[in-house]
């Protein structure tokens, strides 16, 4: 039986790595025909910091949008995080999440919403009179549960509801993820896959549009022998439906247990570029901070924090 369960995994994880590689060909489109991208913004300063890579290396509350497999092989029994994002000087991305085990699986909610500042309304008369302001805002709801299959694979599933608005146009719709993690015979390396925002179109005034479907895989390494444990790496891969393949890498570690100092950089990317930070946690809570580099001329640096709370 086990054996058999194995091999179902296997399958999975080669059907989703089948997937990705052939993303950039079977699914890519022109940039700009998705909608919704704020799906694709990662939660937790931690994944931020070490250039957006989390497939294989998140844990906890933040796994539950990375890959909640990997809470399947974490050592919690309740986990919380909180995060601002201050997105480009004039976003605000604000997120919740929380994982807590039950039985041989875990259980996952998770909420995140992408908020601009207020903006001027126009007429359509070509005389640029303003006629008000509105407040754009993108919103998702979402749940997922892990569970082990064997000693060292692990499955997940995410499903969850959209809605955007702007000014006073406004859809809804529903996506779902697929996930899974695999702990490798080598102590300390995991490889991990997802297939995220699988759903159908929606549309808000001009036509539909395609949410941002994206295949991803990565790894993640903590050698046990060097700096005693106390560095991992890791590296994730993105195949997305909408432009060119983006990798994303980083470490961090961990100076003294209450002390962590991370980097990576997102490659592949018009404006992301490097990226830095620091983890702090005394007892039950952590702080996190992510700097996140911007290239493009007018557009500030972006500013992560999050709260992490664990029982």
């Amino acid at each position: 039986m086990v054996r058999s369960r194995k091999s179902s995994v296997v399958l999975v994880l080669v059907a989703l790595l089948s997937l990705a590689l052939s993303g950039s060909g079977a699914l890519a489109q022109n940039p700009g025909d998705s909608g919704l991208l704020f799906l694709r913004m990662g939660v937790g300063a931690r994944e931020a910091a070490m250039g957006g890579a989390g497939v294989a290396s998140s844990q906890g509350a933040s796994a539950v949008f990375w890959n909640p497999a990997n809470n399947v092989f974490a050592d919690f029994q309740t986990d919380l995080v909180l995060q601002h994002y201050d997105y480009l000087g004039s976003f605000s991305h604000e997120s919740a999440a929380v994982a807590h085990r039950v039985g041989n699986g875990v259980l996952g909610f998770i909420f995140t919403g992408l908020y601009a500042e207020e903006q001027q309304r126009y007429s359509n008369d070509g005389v640029a009179v303003p006629e008000g302001t509105f407040s754009p805002y993108d919103v998702a709801f979402g749940v997922s549960y892990a569970r082990p299959i064997g000693e060292d694979f692990a499955v997940g599933a995410n499903a969850k509801m959209v809605y955007e608005k702007i000014d006073v146009h406004s859809d809804s719709g529903f996506a779902f993820d697929l996930f899974v993690s695999h702990r490798t015979m080598i102590e300390g390396l995991t490889f991990a896959a997802s297939a995220t925002n699988l759903g159908g179109q929606m549309d808000l005034y001009d036509g539909p549009f395609d949410i941002p479907t994206a295949y991803r895989v990565g790894g993640a390494f903590t050698p046990p022998d060097l700096f005693s444990g106390r560095l991992t790496a890791t590296c994730d891969v993105l195949f997305p439906n909408d432009t060119t393949e983006k990798a994303h890498a980083g470490a961090e570690l961990r100076i003294i247990p209450e002390l962590v100092l991370r980097g990576g950089s997102a490659l592949n990317y018009d404006l992301k570029s490097w990226t830095a930070g620091a983890g702090f946690r005394l007892g039950r809570v952590g702080i996190d901070y992510a700097y996140e580099d911007s290239q493009i001329e007018g557009f500030d640096a972006g500013h992560k924090f999050s709260v992490n709370f664990t029982w």
